[in-house]
C-alpha cells in the first residue's frame, strides 16, 4: 500500500514509518519540521495514497494553555487539511486523538475534541472511511521528555542526569502506559484489518492505552525510579485517572511497562 504519514518526524510517527516500511509499505512523511502542508502543489507530483496515518498535532496540554492559538493551527486546522486532501482524493484516514478528548478540558483537550467533531461530521457528510484511536501515555526509546510532555521520557531523563522533578498536585494522578511498538502494532492491524474487510472505519473511537496492568501513578513511578523530588502546584485540567478502555477486537498490548526497553535493567527482579 501506498500510505501517507503525517507528524512522520515525531517520537511516534518515526516508529510508524518504520513499522508500515518494515512491513513492505510505501510511505511518504510529512511533517511540519520539513514545512510540508497536504493541500501544496507539490502532492500533483506524488502518488495518490491509498491511505493516510494523522499523527501531527501538538503534544503538550501545559504549553496549550500558554499558546492556544498555536495548538488551534497545529492541532485543528492541519486536521481540517487532512480531511479535504482525504475527501478529495476519496482515501481513508487513521487519526491518532488523545485520550483528554474524553473530558475536553484545557486547550489541548478542546482541540482533539474538534479533530474528532470534525472527522466523524467527514465520514457523515462524504463517506470518508475514518477510524479515531485514542491513545493515553505513549513511551519508549527515542522519545524526547521535557517538563511539558513526554512525562515518562522526562522522568527517566532526570534521573540519569540526577535532576529533582515536580510532581504537580499530589502524584495520585494515575496513567496507564503504552509502549509505541504495541500503539505501532495496533495502527497496522487496524490497517490490515480495513483492507480484508474485517472492520468498517465508520469514524468509531477507540480508546487504548496500557491498560489496568500497566497502570501506575505519578509518585508511583518516582519512588520506582528513586527521583529527588518536590510537589508543586496542580495543573490546570490535570484528570485523576487515564486507563485505556481497549476493546478494539483482537488487539491489547504486550510489552509491560517494567520489562520494556526504556525500564529493563534500571532494578533487580525483585523490584
Amino acid at each position: 500500500m501506498r500510505i501517507f504519514v503525517t507528524g512522520s518526524e515525531g517520537f511516534i510517527g518515526k516508529h510508524v514509518v518504520a513499522a508500515f516500511r518494515g512491513a513492505g509499505h510505501e510511505v511518504t512523511g510529512f511533517d511540519k519540521k520539513r514545512g510540508w502542508n497536504l493541500v501544496t502543489q507539490s502532492l500533483e507530483s506524488l502518488k495518490e495514497p491509498d491511505l493516510i496515518i494523522h499523527l501531527a498535532s501538538s503534544v503538550s496540554t501545559p504549553g496549550s494553555i500558554e499558546r492556544p492559538v498555536e495548538t488551534f493551527l497545529d492541532t485543528v486546522t492541519t486536521t481540517v487539511n487532512v480531511l479535504e486532501y482525504a475527501r478529495s482524493e476519496k482515501v481513508p484516514v487513521l487519526i491518532t486523538s488523545s485520550v483528554k478528548a474524553r473530558d475536553g478540558k484545557t486547550p489541548y483537550g478542546a482541540a482533539k475534541v474538534m479533530v474528532e467533531t470534525w472527522a466523524r461530521e467527514y465520514h457523515t457528510a462524504y463517506g470518508v472511511p475514518i477510524i479515531i484511536n485514542r491513545p493515553g501515555t505513549v513511551y519508549g526509546p527515542g522519545q524526547e521528555g521535557s517538563t511539558e510532555s513526554g512525562w515518562i521520557a522526562w522522568f527517566l531523563r532526570a534521573r540519569g542526569e540526577g535532576r529533582k522533578v515536580m510532581i504537580n498536585g499530589s502524584g495520585n494522578q494515575r496513567r496507564d502506559l503504552l509502549h509505541v511498538h504495541d500503539y505501532a502494532a495496533l495502527l497496522q492491524q487496524q490497517v490490515d484489518d480495513y483492507v480484508l474487510g474485517k472492520v468498517g472505519w465508520c469514524a468509531q473511537i477507540e480508546d487504548v492505552g496500557g491498560g489496568v496492568k500497566n497502570s501506575v501513578s505519578v509518585l508511583e513511578m518516582v519512588h520506582y525510579l528513586g527521583l529527588d523530588h518536590e510537589f508543586g502546584p496542580v495543573r490546570y485540567g490535570d484528570a485523576q485517572v487515564y486507563v485505556g478502555v481497549n476493546r478494539y477486537p483482537g488487539w491489547h498490548p504486550v510489552i509491560n511497562w517494567k520489562e520494556s526497553d526504556v525500564f529493563a535493567g534500571l532494578h533487580g527482579p525483585d523490584k
